[in-house]
């Protein structure tokens, strides 16, 4: 059962958030918002590179879930995010929808802004984050993840995004469709100048850091 958020929100992202230096320095996460155990070893790495990439003075936004790759993180970002003034983990940011699922810690997250759909939600990451992990994840998360590849296709070479597909095996077939649609002349840019797949934290370290 989905509740409404009852706390200050902005209604708009701050400007703040949104200079060329404050996108290349955040990365969006998404993925999974459910436990499973066919995605424990994800969430660790999940856990892993959040922790590497707020220590290395980056910062993270997400839907500050607490289950599942959200959950992971979640938490990574508030152990190791700086606080602000407020004594929240000013790298560890926060959009969420409308209405929330349940599962959301809005209060250990710095909140940008809300957003009426998921698609719309989708939007306001790339308003903010250059970069974009895409854990495993669900149909929302498939959804998210081809939509995101879809701006990168049709959009404007200064917003194309960063996208990493998180997870060799579980984004194969996606992978594959869209190697077919390249060999089928559908689309005319090749996949992986769409996105790239990271299978370990070393390679999803190094595909930020180009």
């Amino acid at each position: 059962m989905q509740v409404t958020f009852q706390g200050y929100i902005p209604k708009n992202i701050p400007q703040i958030y949104k200079t060329a230096q404050a996108k290349k320095d955040t990365i969006a996460v998404l993925g999974s918002s459910r436990s499973s155990d066919k995605i424990m070893s994800y969430m660790s790495m999940c856990s892993n590179v959040v922790k590497g990439l707020l220590l290395s003075d980056k910062r993270i936004v997400h839907g500050c879930g607490t289950t599942g790759i959200m959950g992971a993180a979640h938490y990574a970002g508030v152990k190791y995010s700086r606080t602000n003034a407020e004594g929240k983990p000013e790298q560890n940011l926060g959009i969420v929808t409308d209405k929330l699922w349940g599962n959301e810690d809005t209060e250990n997250c710095v909140m940008l802004t809300s957003a009426r759909s998921e698609s719309d939600r989708i939007d306001k990451f790339a308003e903010v984050a250059d970069t974009i992990l895409v854990f495993p994840g669900s149909v929302t998360t498939l959804q998210e993840a081809t939509t995101l590849i879809q701006k990168n296709y049709y959009g404007e070479s200064k917003d194309k995004k960063k996208i990493i597909l998180v997870g060799k095996e579980y984004f194969k077939g996606l992978d594959e469709q869209y190697q077919t649609l390249y060999k089928n002349r559908l689309i005319t840019t090749k996949p992986e100048e769409l996105y790239t797949i990271a299978d370990s934290e070393d390679e999803i370290y190094g595909i930020i850091k180009k």
